[in-house]
């Protein structure tokens, strides 16, 4: 991604993220993947419940859940790398 391309790609997440800096949208995202660690927790409270209902729709969509959560935090992780790069001025 070319640095104009990169600039961009995180002044949008500054803006969504509602901060002005680098330090603060890491933080800010920190926080996101902390309250998905949260959700991931109350989840898997209720997949291990589900994994012996009759009706294996209710467990195929709390594992879904639990995949797209992973799949947020992941996508968040490699957001707050960026900007931890960003900060350091490297590529």
């Amino acid at each position: 991604m070319a640095i104009a391309g990169r600039r961009r790609f995180l002044d949008q997440w500054a803006r969504a993220l509602d901060v002005t800096n680098d330090l603060d949208a890491m933080a800010k995202l920190r926080g996101l993947m902390n309250e998905l660690d949260d959700a991931r927790s109350q989840l898997q409270k209720t997949t291990r419940v589900l994994a012996d209902v009759p009706d294996p729709d209710a467990n195929s969509g709390a594992t879904g859940a639990m995949t797209a959560l992973e799949q947020a935090w992941g996508h968040l992780l490699v957001v707050e790398r960026r900007f931890a790069k960003h900060e350091r001025g490297g590529k």
